[in-house]
């Protein structure tokens, strides 16, 4: 498993650059982004926690819709964007999702939302198990991850069904890991979650617009993963 401390540092290194790069690209502002946010349910009056929150993007559309928003993310620079970024309309703390949330109490939550962080962590479990304490039952866990059977993941996997690490697609440093559909869903529902939705999203017009010739590639196959879960009573 890469080194927390590595990933902290690779995305210090890009802190300065990744609302304006990284952000707008199009895979993230025309895929993933509207993708996860579709899965999202009403926030309004909710609280919500953005887990692994970057420079703040998903906890500034939450805070727009009325839920109070905390934020945490392992990089000490996205912390400061996402607290500079958001101002007093979100709490953000230091912490590593792989990790207990020391942060917060059981039961803190009504939702979750984690975007593009878990292809970092080898084992879901910890993760998963964490997020269903921090919610209240019946609270929503939004995640989006890289599609098990992207091109890029085909090209890394020796063995489908392992958890094996890969070269990071874009130059952020660590390697990520990619996973069959089964170590995707299983922690889920392990950890206490019902499976509430799936969606292997498209991409957008806008998308077309912004690379069209990337945009052909992309509409083919799949790219990213989005899962819904609920936290059932007896998790």
């Amino acid at each position: 498993m890469p080194s927390r401390d590595a990933i902290a540092d690779a995305y210090d290194a890009i802190a300065d650059e990744y609302e304006s790069v990284a952000e707008a690209q199009p895979h993230n502002a025309h895929h993933e982004f509207p993708a996860t946010t579709a899965l999202i349910p009403e926030v309004d009056g909710r609280r919500v926690l953005d887990a692994g929150c970057g420079a703040g993007r998903y906890a500034e559309w939450l805070g727009e819709r009325g839920a109070e928003v905390v934020g945490c993310d392992v990089s000490e620079a996205m912390v400061e964007r996402a607290r500079a970024r958001l101002g007093d309309d979100a709490s953000v703390h230091r912490a590593d999702v792989a990790e207990p949330l020391t942060f917060a109490d059981a039961d803190a939550f009504d939702g979750v939302v984690c975007s593009g962080v878990l292809d970092y962590v080898e084992d879901w479990r910890a993760p998963f198990e964490e997020f269903a304490r921090v919610l209240r039952p019946g609270g929503f866990l939004v995640v989006s991850v890289g599609h098990p059977a992207s091109e890029v993941n085909r090209e890394a996997a020796s063995n489908y069904f392992d958890v094996e690490p890969r070269e990071a697609e874009f130059d952020v440093g660590p390697a990520l890991y990619r996973r069959p559909l089964d170590e995707m869903v299983g922690p889920l529902l392990d950890a206490g979650f019902r499976l509430d939705a799936l969606r292997e999203p498209r991409p957008t017009e806008a998308f077309r617009e912004a690379a069209p010739e990337e945009y052909e590639r992309t509409a083919r196959e799949p790219v990213f993963l989005c899962l819904r879960g609920v936290r059932r009573s007896e998790a």
